[in-house]
């Protein structure tokens, strides 16, 4: 094989050595909320990060910054985002809202179906106790009234 050929496999293996270093330290879920609370706070000890985590014990959260050396520096006695580190940071502050939103959208689908049974019910209580005056002139119209208010705080 020439120089070439033998530059490109080094490139290709060190870009899957770097993607499964990257994988395998977001794999878990205490080194996300790690990499979110440095993140947000730009520099933090190792007593505030241990306080704000969920390790149970200096050994473990030793062992998590380890795991995200890749994305996390310390200088000074205090943790920071490396280059990498702030991309990664970018993403997982991107797949949180993406996550809120399909949770929304999944609660407004939940809601308007939610919504029609509600209806399907009063109709179908209004006919088999053949309704009174008093349900159809002032219940149902009350009831059309939340039911539209609640639809349209959703939709807007």
């Amino acid at each position: 094989m020439n120089k070439d050929g033998n530059e490109n496999m080094n490139e290709t293996q060190e870009y899957e050595t770097l993607e499964q270093e990257v994988f395998k330290a977001l794999d878990h879920q205490v080194r996300r909320d790690i990499l979110r609370y440095v993140g947000e706070r730009k520099n933090s000890t190792f007593t505030e990060i241990m306080k704000a985590s969920k390790a149970p014990d200096s050994p473990t959260l030793s062992y998590h910054l380890k795991n995200l050396s890749l994305f996390i520096a310390l200088h000074n006695g205090k943790y920071s985002l490396t280059s990498i580190g702030k991309d990664v940071y970018n993403l997982l502050l991107k797949t949180s809202a993406y996550d809120r939103l399909a949770f929304f959208e999944k609660s407004k689908h939940e809601a308007t179906l939610g919504n029609v049974l509600l209806w399907c019910t009063a109709i179908a209580s209004a006919l088999y106790l053949e309704a009174d005056t008093l349900l159809t002139a002032v219940i149902l119209p009350i009831l059309a009234a939340v039911s539209i208010s609640l639809t349209y705080q959703l939709y807007r």
